[in-house]
């Protein structure tokens, strides 16, 4: 067995026209997707037409919308299979959270109304291109940390769109250039239900299109964005790293020599005296993951996973079991963090992991 420095195929995992082009048609592509823009475009005809019940619908459906949509999100970030609109999507009381994005939406509305009228349309259509601009960043940071405050912190937009880096320019492109198609197509006269499915298509493909460039920017895993660091912080990060590094070359060398077990231990031992314990485990857990195989890194996601589970981190356990998936299928959480962890995804709603791990 020989160390890898990266085991991933870079060549799916690029920004390239090609890889714009295939995420452009894959709301449309993608049969689960298909169907749920479908499904959801007919209930809104339908919440429409109803009278009472419609309000009633309405009501319901909207959470249910934005909680799908930041499902899609994150699982387009992980690069799992694509989760189905079940009828947990409706449960109103998991749901809140997901709201967030409606106050983006409220802001845009009322603050370019109020621009209009008491500025000018110019400061009104900047307003609102600034809003365009740092929703995908907000809505992945949503979808990251399912924290409403976080996601709407300028400083934590900022921090994300500079991890993004250039390729984050994408994505309010997109999302205007679809807009505006929206509306050119709303002035050729075409049916209400074919103009309700084409602007479904472009809500959706800003969830998806989001996901899709942080899974290429490997922020799938990212469960906090740091501040930058000091010179002096900088400094001491670099040594620990170094530290690490040694850490990790002698684990190596014990599994290489087919002992894996001893190179656990030696990371156990090693994780044991960190001050930064839980930077440590991410960490390695992530360098584990550049190795050729992925058996050390999944047994320290299962270590890490109790945990995280015996501290009640719920969303980082979810996320580190669905990272762990993704990188070997034979994952399984610990015998005995089994009944936790399957109370953590029913908690969530995530049915999908639940039948994905065999809990």
């Amino acid at each position: 067995m020989t160390r890898g420095t990266a085991t991933r195929d870079t060549r799916t995992r690029q920004v390239s026209p090609a890889w714009l082009v295939r995420e452009l048609g894959f709301p449309v592509t993608d049969t689960v997707v298909l169907i749920a823009i479908v499904s959801f475009a007919l209930l809104t005809a339908l919440a429409r037409e109803a009278g009472i019940f419609g309000i009633w619908l309405g009501i319901v459906l909207v959470p249910a919308l934005y909680r799908y949509l930041l499902m899609l999100l994150e699982a387009r970030a992980l690069g799992i299979a694509t989760p189905v609109a079940g009828i947990d999507v409706f449960n109103l009381v998991d749901n809140v959270w997901s709201l967030t994005p409606l106050v983006l939406l409220a802001v845009s509305i009322w603050g370019g109304f109020l621009l209009h009228h008491q500025v000018s349309l110019l400061a009104a259509w900047v307003f609102g291109m600034a809003l365009v601009g740092v929703t995908p960043a907000s809505l992945a940071i949503l979808a990251l940390t399912r924290s409403p405050f976080e996601s709407l912190d300028p400083r934590a937009i900022v921090r994300m769109i500079r991890a993004c880096g250039p390729a984050y320019a994408l994505l309010p492109a997109a999302m205007a250039l679809v807009g505006l198609l929206v509306v050119l197509l709303g002035l050729t006269g075409l049916p209400p239900f074919i103009l309700m499915l084409v602007t479904y298509y472009s809500v959706f493909l800003t969830f998806t299109l989001t996901g899709a460039l942080l899974h290429v920017r490997d922020l799938q895993f990212a469960l906090t964005i740091p501040d930058p660091l000091q010179p002096e912080e900088e400094t001491l990060r670099q040594r620990r790293v170094a530290e690490r590094q040694g850490v990790l070359t002698h684990a190596y060398g014990f599994v290489s020599r087919d002992n894996r077990a001893g190179g656990m231990a030696h990371l156990r031992d090693a994780l044991g005296e960190e001050s930064y314990s839980d930077d440590a485990w991410r960490w390695y857990f992530n360098e584990l993951l550049k190795w050729e195989s992925k058996d050390a890194a999944l047994m320290l996601g299962q270590e890490y996973l109790t945990q995280l589970l015996h501290e009640e981190r719920d969303i980082e356990a979810v996320k580190l079991m669905s990272r762990c998936l993704l990188e070997g299928g034979r994952f399984r959480p610990l015998p005995d963090d089994r009944a936790a962890a399957r109370d953590v995804l029913k908690k969530l709603g995530r049915e999908d992991l639940i039948r994905n791990l065999d809990l």
